[in-house]
């Protein structure tokens, strides 16, 4: 017989087990409400809550936030048996019960922990019926998740009156203070506020929630949970408060971040607290004197090398400063780089060989594209070494250099640092993007001068903590990241800081300032072997003031920012890596020395990448007695001669000289009797540009034809898409309306010589 009944019993609790989960399948627990998005600083500082999605201040609690005390107090409250049934308290049902009955009416209530999380994910009118479904729904819930996650749910939704649900949020709001700061009398009330959240609000109705505080208390006094010192706190405090937001620190940050995530949670961010406070400060101090000047904006961003954190951002001086356009953020503000993306060229042009620090490069007057590019003190140096001319930003030699190194080419390779958007401007940009004639964010330009104390290895910023392993992709070689650090580190340059000398914690610094056309901008980039920091300091509606220079509007601010976190001074930024040489190379060329060279030079190179050149600038030439002419090997025949040593100068700096009146001497031109077909290189076409495409905004516009040419050439002769278009001066300009379409320019020396480009235009 036992057996038998032992088989029943058996069989209805398979039964009923069977029957919950076929009934789970068919009716799921609701989906959890949406958390707020909170953030924190990487020592897990607040800085801001955002609403969750449903436009509740619903942040996450964790039961490991509240201390272990008031943890107990509110289980006492609620639900003293919580850790021990399995969602649904049989004998609270059976007391709450007996107290209504006796009473006669609701003096009692039976739900636990787990069946007020219930009735919160799906709130219904309290019947019967829906009664018997919280309780289904409370074992569902006691099935899927531990005690500990269960009573997470709990103190993360439990109505504090208007849209405030929530222990931590309630703190935040009504208190303005993290969850394990709130005394015993505060935390008390929030847990007493949900029996009516309408009526018991402290920011509404505090004497309310003051009796209501004291009638709840009463028997955790006389059963000792809450002390006599409980007491004098109790009395102490006041239940009225003034209701605000939750506070917010480093706001565009917060907002960069949260653009980022898909999910409301907690999240500890790379940001560090005490880093942003000082960039804060910094900036707002800087910013005074330039305000009195017309300059009302700046930010700034501050990474950490190794890790790639972002430790400071800062997008404005004051986010609530609507008149300063304070919520605009800077630091993802499109804008134009001016000579910031120099080093970016050298690193491309050092890795393709062609490029060391002691390069000689042309600093001339270049007209291209429409008009003349001009460095920024309006002066020229004829024929510059690679380090001076960076170190003194200067504009000609970048144009050079980058129509030698392909603007596409170029392109491409900022892309790979990250400079994302550039690949919306290709069809747009031209030569000038070199000196600022494209338009990058501080985030990216930031980001991309990281790569050079990491070796030449880029990586994304990271912005939260739990994120995976850096993922780096080598963009340059290590050898290059040397190289034009070495150069950046000079201290012999016309943008050096007034502040940089009293800098007295400042290590070992590397940084490039930047001006941008109509002087809207001021950019200063600088890294330590342990920081990179970005600053800008201009108008966020573009309005340009004489006084932004980078070198005085945003390098100060740098040097202060780096002399303040530094945490040693560091005597290097990279140690010299292995594949770096030294060699000596010719002054006049930077390559290596020719049998004729009399003065050398020591200079880097990378042992891998920099091509062995030898220097072509001083040569041997068989003279006439008379210096009249020169002879070849055909033609030398029985003429009297004499071995002298002559320069050979590029074409566009012996033009440069001779317009300016500087004296040079050159060999005499080669015997006009001689019937060797000249194989040298022919006219220079300085403009257009080989590849290029134009665009063309109005029908006044005209593409420029012009070359240049040894000084023994006199006449070019220049073609159209085969057709001839007549004979000119060497250097002259000529102006052509072209319509839309692809042309091939051809031009012809008095020698024979034919050099040609190709390019195309585009009239809008």
């Amino acid at each position: 017989m036992r057996f038998k009944y032992s088989r029943y019993i058996i069989f209805l609790i398979v039964l009923l087990v069977s029957v919950f989960f076929i009934l789970s399948i068919i009716f799921p627990l609701p989906s959890e409400k949406p958390y707020s998005t909170v953030l924190y600083d990487r020592n897990g500082n607040f800085l801001k809550a955002f609403l969750a999605n449903d436009g509740i201040w619903r942040l996450k609690t964790s039961p490991e936030e509240i201390p272990e005390h008031y943890k107990n107090l509110i289980i006492n409250k609620e639900d003293r048996f919580f850790y021990y049934h399995f969602g649904v308290n049989p004998f609270s049902i059976v007391r709450a019960l007996m107290q209504n009955i006796i009473s006669g009416k609701r003096v009692s209530g039976a739900s636990t922990i787990t069946m007020q999380v219930a009735r919160m994910l799906e709130p219904k009118k309290r019947t019967i019926w829906s009664k018997l479904i919280e309780v289904f729904r409370a074992i569902q819930l006691e099935v899927k998740y531990s005690k500990d996650e269960i009573l997470q749910l709990y103190l993360s939704m439990i109505p504090l009156g208007g849209n405030v649900e929530g222990l931590k949020s309630g703190a935040m709001i009504y208190y303005q203070t993290p969850i394990d700061r709130l005394n015993i009398a505060q935390l008390f009330d929030l847990i007493v506020i949900p029996n009516d959240p309408n009526d018991l609000r402290p920011d509404k109705y505090p004497e309310r929630l003051n009796q209501e505080r004291w009638k709840r208390a009463k028997p955790f006094f006389k059963k000792g949970i809450l002390t006599k010192a409980d007491s004098i706190v109790f009395a102490e405090t006041p239940s009225a408060v003034n209701r605000k937001a939750p506070p917010q620190l480093a706001p565009h940050f917060c907002y960069r971040v949260k653009s980022m995530l898909k999910y409301g949670d907690n999240y500890k961010t790379t940001l560090d607290l005490n880093i942003q406070s000082v960039a804060e400060q910094f900036l707002s101090n800087h910013l005074r004197t330039w305000k009195l000047l017309g300059v009302k904006n700046g930010a700034l961003i501050v990474i950490e090398n190794k890790s790639m954190n972002v430790v400071a951002y800062v997008g404005s001086e004051n986010f609530d400063d609507s008149l300063a356009f304070g919520q605009v953020d800077a630091v993802q503000a499109i804008r134009s780089p001016g000579s910031t993306l120099k080093p970016f060229l050298y690193a491309f042009q050092m890795d393709n060989g062609v490029l060391t620090p002691k390069t000689r490069l042309l600093d001339v007057p270049y007209d291209f594209e429409g008009y003349t590019v001009e460095n920024y003190d309006g002066t020229y140096s004829g024929y510059v070494f690679a380090d001076e001319a960076l170190r003194k930003s200067l504009n000609v030699p970048m144009i050079y250099l980058l129509k030698e190194a392909g603007l596409r080419s170029f392109c491409e390779f900022l892309c790979r640092l990250g400079f994302n958007s550039l690949q919306y401007q290709f069809d747009k940009l031209g030569l000038s993007m070199i000196i600022g004639g494209c338009g990058v964010t501080l985030e990216e330009l930031a980001t991309a001068y990281a790569t050079f104390p990491n070796g030449g290895m880029y990586a994304k910023p990271r912005f939260l903590l739990d994120q995976t392993g850096i993922n780096r992709s080598r963009v340059f070689s290590e050898d290059a990241a040397f190289m034009i650090t070495e150069i950046l580190t000079g201290v012999e340059r016309p943008d050096m800081p007034n502040n940089f000398i009293a800098a007295s914690n400042l290590p070992v610094i590397a940084f490039k300032t930047g001006t941008s056309y109509g002087r809207r901008d001021a950019w200063c980039f600088g890294y330590t072997a342990e920081y990179t920091v970005g600053v800008w300091i201009g108008n966020v509606t573009n309005k340009g003031n004489p006084n932004l220079v980078g070198s005085k509007s945003a390098a100060p601010l740098l040097v202060d920012i780096l002399n303040s976190i530094s945490r040693s001074r560091q005597k290097y930024i990279l140690k010299i890596p292995d594949g770096v040489g030294i060699r000596d190379v010719c002054v006049e060329s930077g390559k290596l020395p020719g049998p004729y060279c009399k003065h050398t030079i020591e200079d880097y190179y990378s042992i891998l990448y920099t091509t062995s050149d030898i220097c072509d600038v001083e040569k041997e030439y068989l003279v006439s007695p008379d210096k009249s002419v020169h002879y070849c090997g055909s033609c030398l025949g029985n003429h009297n001669y004499k071995s002298l040593i002559y320069k050979n100068y590029p074409k566009e700096l012996l033009n440069y000289w001779r317009k300016i009146g500087k004296k040079f001497s050159v060999a005499p031109p080669h015997n006009p009797l001689c019937e060797r077909v000249f194989g040298d290189e022919g006219p220079k076409i300085i403009s257009p540009t080989n590849g290029m495409t134009y665009i063309m905004f109005s029908n006044e516009q005209n593409i420029v034809f012009q070359a240049s040419s040894g000084v023994d050439v006199r006449v070019h002769y220049w073609y159209l898409n085969n057709n001839y278009l007549g004979k000119f001066k060497v250097g002259q300009k000529i102006f052509k309306s072209l319509e839309t379409g692809e042309y091939t320019v051809s031009c012809m020396d008095d020698k024979g010589r034919l050099s040609k480009v190709v390019f195309k235009v585009n009239r809008l």
